[in-house]
C-alpha cells in the first residue's frame, strides 16, 4: 500500500519531477547491481587463484638447467682450439712454405751474371 500511495503521489506531480525520480531510481538500481556483482566477482577471483606447475606440459621445455649445460658445452668447444681450426692453421703454414717467392725486378733468373745481356 505504501508503494501504491507513492506512485499515485508521483502521478500528480509535473513531468520533470517524475523524470528526476525515475532517473534516481534507475541510478540506484544500477549501483546496487554493480556493487553486488563486484563482491561476487572478487570472491570468485580469490577462489580460483592459478597455481603454476612447472613440471607439466610445455613448461619442461623451459628447463634452465639444460640451457646452462648447453652454454657451458658451447663455451668449452669454442674456447679451445677445435680440430678444424688446427687443420686450417696447418694448411696455411704449409701453403706459405710452398709459395713462390715474390717477383724481384733485379733478379734476372740467370745464376751466372756473365751471361746476363743487360750488364
Amino acid at each position: 500500500m505504501v508503494i501504491q500511495k507513492a506512485v499515485d503521489n508521483l502521478k500528480e506531480r509535473p513531468k520533470d519531477e517524475r523524470k528526476a525520480v525515475a532517473g534516481g531510481i534507475a541510478v540506484t538500481v544500477v549501483a546496487v547491481l554493480f556493487i553486488a556483482w563486484s563482491i561476487f566477482f572478487l570472491k570468485n577471483l580469490g577462489k580460483t587463484a592459478i597455481d603454476p606447475k612447472f613440471q607439466s606440459g610445455a613448461q619442461s621445455e623451459f628447463d634452465f638447467n639444460s640451457v646452462r649445460e648447453a652454454q657451458e658445452r658451447l663455451l668449452q668447444e669454442y674456447s679451445s682450439e677445435s680440430a678444424l681450426e688446427a687443420e686450417l692453421r696447418a694448411v696455411r703454414e704449409s701453403s706459405r712454405q710452398h709459395q713462390q717467392p715474390a717477383y724481384d725486378p733485379n733478379a734476372t733468373g740467370v745464376e751466372d751474371d756473365s751471361q746476363n745481356p743487360f750488364q
